[in-house]
């Protein structure tokens, strides 16, 4: 390890890096660092060399934590879906020297390449990776593991340099550190799920969940597996989609477009959670069959049949407030379709319709966050005058586990909303606040809005179309006394809930410089 400090005190940032290999400890490989400021490129521009560092710590052994972070295809576990990480090298076994390409969709959906070389590996207190070929002029990354009294502390450190000289630096506070920021705390969470303990219960039920791997459903199965059920996921993708769904986490292929499949899929089940969601939800596209109609609504009717036939013996479907056969919105309609298939399957179930789900992953509050870490102003539209009671994604999961067990809720539609009724204006205002991240909000038409979106319709992965500017529009609230008088419970105020994910630190630290 002192040829690692030593190459660290001259400056050898790269000598330091490789110098790993002979490292003892994980405190004497997070020390080998050398990190720079300024840096001349060739045509003599001053680029800045910026550092990222985060930390946290999870429960668990040493050995199992860099054996999971020492397999490149978890990579993609612990990076948020939207990136669309694959991996294109067949060599992966960790050492010094390996090359490995990957296909990343960071902005818009739109395709990139990268290719890294790890330069030092140290099992198990790290290794380190250099960026040969990507978005980023310079990018060294360190990963270093030590064992700690309650598990193992996990550090990241990266230095970077933007391309393009003055340009890519203007670009910076603007677009990268937000997208970087967004991509850190995600890992944060991603790995503290990997790494979660299960319950333990008395009569535990096996319980599939549709859409397990999703914003919806991903919450609810992790809500089941701290209470000690065993957990079936279903999954089009299969073990694809695993992301951060711990390792014994079954996931069976099942694609609701071909019901022949789905008996085998649920097999063995006692119970079923469902909570479709088509990819890129809400923005559908009709091409690929990712409609509410299609997923939501036959998806269902799919799913119950199956399950009428397997013997299923409960099912909770996760539906949304305003259903109704007669609703303006086609995604009110599907909803309800489905809810009937639910109510004539003749299985004792329960149907809860949320308002607004508010949480780390959701597609609707996250996109104004975006705009107020990318612009100098939150677009709204409608002069966010609708109501809304926005409910903690938490909230749903405790619902919906309670909703498999409990007799009170057998045969009921429970509508759910937060314990707190306010503009979208405000939700927005107090969440970019809570993010750090205050910006002014300007209201503008929804036909010019709409009109801005439309282009954004032929993106790989659109970030806005016009049909979901009419679903951020929609007031929602619901009256939550039924609820309450038949299942007890807290709802979490609109401030706790944001604080659990946007807060300065959640999940660990996270440090530019």
């Amino acid at each position: 390890m002192g040829r690692a400090l030593a190459a660290a005190a001259r400056g050898d940032a790269v000598s330091a890096r490789m110098g790993l290999e002979s490292a003892s400890n994980g405190t004497d490989l997070r020390r080998a660092v050398c990190v720079g400021r300024l840096h001349l490129n060739e045509n003599e521009a001053v680029t800045r060399t910026r550092t990222l560092s985060a930390s946290q710590i999870v429960a668990r052994p040493i050995d199992e934590v860099f054996g999971f972070f020492s397999r490149p295809e978890n990579l993609g576990r612990i990076m948020p879906p939207e990136f669309g990480l694959v991996i294109r090298s067949a060599d992966r076994a960790m050492r010094a020297g390996l090359v490995i390409d990957y296909t990343v969709r960071p902005l818009l959906g739109i395709g990139t390449t990268w290719r890294t070389r790890i330069d030092a590996c140290a099992p198990p207190h790290g290794f380190a990776d250099v960026q040969l070929r990507g978005p980023y002029r310079r990018w060294e990354h360190r990963h270093a593991f030590a064992s700690v009294v309650n598990g193992t502390r996990i550090d990241d450190e990266i230095d970077y340099e933007m391309p393009l000289g003055r340009f890519g630096d203007a670009l910076h506070d603007r677009l990268v550190r937000p997208a970087l920021e967004r991509l850190f705390r995600y890992r944060a969470a991603a790995i503290d799920a990997v790494f979660a303990s299960a319950g333990v219960a008395d009569h535990p039920l096996t319980i599939a969940v549709a859409g397990g791997t999703g914003f919806v459903g991903g919450a609810i199965a992790a809500e089941l597996r701290r209470r000690g059920h065993r957990l079936v996921v279903l999954s089009h993708r299969g073990e694809a989609a695993r992301g951060p769904l711990p390792d014994d986490v079954e996931i069976r292929t099942a694609d609701t477009a071909v019901p022949a499949a789905l008996g085998a899929a649920l097999a063995g089940v006692d119970a079923l959670v469902i909570a479709l969601a088509f990819p890129n939800y809400p923005m559908e596209n009709p091409r690929r069959g990712h409609t509410f109609m299609d997923v939501d609504a036959a998806g269902t009717e799919r799913l119950v049949a199956a399950a009428r036939e397997g013997g299923v013996r409960r099912v909770v479907y996760v539906s949304g407030a305003g259903a109704a056969p007669d609703a303006k919105r086609v995604w009110f309609r599907a909803k309800w379709r489905a809810e009937e298939a639910v109510r004539g399957s003749g299985i004792a179930h329960a149907i809860i319709r949320p308002t607004w789900i508010y949480g780390p992953r959701d597609a609707a509050l996250n996109r104004f966050l975006a705009f107020a870490r990318t612009l100098p102003f939150v677009p709204l539209t409608n002069r966010g005058r609708q109501l809304m009671a926005p409910v903690f994604i938490d909230d749903i999961a405790r619902l919906a586990a309670d909703s498999l067990t409990m007799a009170a809720a057998v045969d009921q539609v429970f509508e759910v909303g937060g314990p707190e009724t306010m503009t979208m204006r405000e939700v927005i205002r107090r969440a970019v606040a809570t993010a750090g991240t205050p910006r002014p909000i300007l209201p503008g038409p929804t036909l010019l809005l709409k009109l801005a979106a439309w282009p954004l319709s032929f993106l790989p992965r659109p970030p806005l179309t016009p049909s979901a500017v009419d679903f951020i529009n929609q007031p929602a609230t619901v009256d939550v006394r039924p609820l309450l008088a038949r299942m007890p419970r807290r709802l979490t105020p609109l401030d706790e809930g944001l604080a659990t994910y946007l807060g300065p630190t959640p999940g660990g630290e996270l440090r530019f410089a």
